[in-house]
């Protein structure tokens, strides 16, 4: 950090303290990088701040926050996922066999371990504060951005500005960074509501997470510590406001019919959120001195558990490239290191909003029997030959190529 008169400077401004906001920001302040992450709250107050997301992180993700030393404060709050189980539960012709993946077929390691969103951000947030070279710096909102050609100025709401060699856009799906810096997307509607909680049950879950592949959306079972699991249920938006309406008892008996009773007497669930569904990918991922990661960049349904682990893969990958580029005297906000960032995280990006868009689609259209019977033979197919499930397994874990 250094000051020009009423301006200071730094090497890296992080606007948006989410998961991958706050990643980013730990992982440059690490390697001595002078950061300031920029948003209106670091963290969450337990559990009263009404966040009922849980969030699977995959197998590189935990890697990241053990390199990044916030594992250790998940730890306790995080639950093992050893086997994904996929169950078609459309009732449509011809059947899609159930499948289960067993992280065993990989290696001894699990897939990854489910965490509540706040123990997670709240965790990332306690590193950054610890990191002698990140600023917190909280702001009603950044109102502007100008990418210069040898820097770029942060402006917040209260006056203050900062400049930056580099501006990471970690601000969400109406992302000010990425507007700023002249950034188109894709985005569609899917016409659907996804409903967050979690909920107590009966009977163990033996670390399975199950995806019940449903005629209106997928409905995500994902074990926490305990007799609990986080729940990701998605409707069309009508069923998914009288469910909304209901009585925890009631809502708790139309869950556990929906389960098939597979973990028993749903015993107590949480307050309740609902977020209307859509898509979002942006055009590139980088242009000026603006990178984008997490949300800003991608959004995709929950399937697979790719989102937040694709953000938090941006995160690194930035991390890495900006670090690397300190460490050779060079600008950390170059044009060519952002391109060559566009070009690392395009491929991963694209490859998986494709398939977890076909995916969903092929859920609400299913009754077209080309989709049906290409989903069952594909099911059929990764039943019968373990290299071709091994095969989808490691790619659904982490891209082959690229990995930061």
């Amino acid at each position: 950090m250094a000051r020009n008169g009423n301006i200071t400077q730094y090497d890296v401004a992080v606007i948006g303290a989410g998961a991958a906001g706050l990643a980013a920001a730990c992982a440059l302040a690490k390697e001595g990088l002078g950061v300031i992450c920029l948003d209106n709250r670091f963290g969450f107050d337990g559990e009263d701040a009404g966040d009922t997301r849980t969030i699977a992180l995959l197998q590189n993700s935990v890697f990241l926050l053990q390199n990044l030393g916030v594992w250790k404060k998940c730890q306790a709050h995080a639950e093992p996922l050893k086997t994904m189980r996929v169950v078609d539960d459309t009732g449509r012709f011809p059947p899609v066999p159930a499948m289960d993946f067993n992280s065993r077929e990989l290696s001894q390691e699990p897939f990854g371990y489910n965490i509540p969103n706040y123990r997670l951000v709240s965790a990332l947030a306690e590193q950054a504060r610890a990191e002698a070279s990140c600023t917190l710096h909280r702001t009603k909102q950044v109102v502007g951005i100008k990418n210069n050609t040898d820097r770029a100025v942060v402006t917040t709401a209260e006056g203050e500005s900062f400049t930056v060699s580099l501006v990471i856009g970690a601000d969400g799906p109406r992302s000010l960074a990425r507007r700023e810096a002249g950034i188109t997307t894709s985005e569609w509607d899917y016409n659907q509501t996804a409903i967050a909680c979690w909920f107590e049950h009966s009977l163990p879950h033996n670390n399975i997470s199950t995806e019940y592949h449903r005629r209106s959306g997928p409905l995500v079972v994902v074990p926490m510590r305990g007799r609990q699991c986080g729940l990701v249920w998605v409707e069309d938006p009508d069923e998914a406001d009288r469910l909304m309406t209901l009585d925890d008892d009631h809502f708790a008996r139309d869950l556990q019919q929906a389960l098939h009773g597979t973990l028993g007497n749903i015993v107590r669930t949480s307050r309740r959120s609902a977020f209307p569904l859509s898509g979002l990918v942006a055009r590139q991922f980088s242009k000026g001195r603006t990178a984008l990661i997490g949300h800003a960049a991608h959004i995709l349904p929950p399937i697979g558990a790719q989102g937040l682990n694709l953000g938090l893969r941006d995160a690194a990958m930035i991390a890495d490239l900006a670090c690397g580029a300190v460490m050779r005297g060079e600008d950390p906000g170059a044009p060519l290191l952002l391109a060559k960032y566009n070009r690392a995280r395009r491929s991963d990006i694209l490859s998986r909003t494709f398939v977890v868009d076909f995916l969903n689609h092929s859920l609400l259209h299913g009754w077209l029997p080309p989709l049906q019977a290409g989903r069952s033979i594909g099911m059929h197919l990764l039943k019968m030959l373990p290299a071709l499930r091994k095969a989808v397994m490691r790619e659904g874990l982490a891209p082959r190529t690229a990995l930061p």
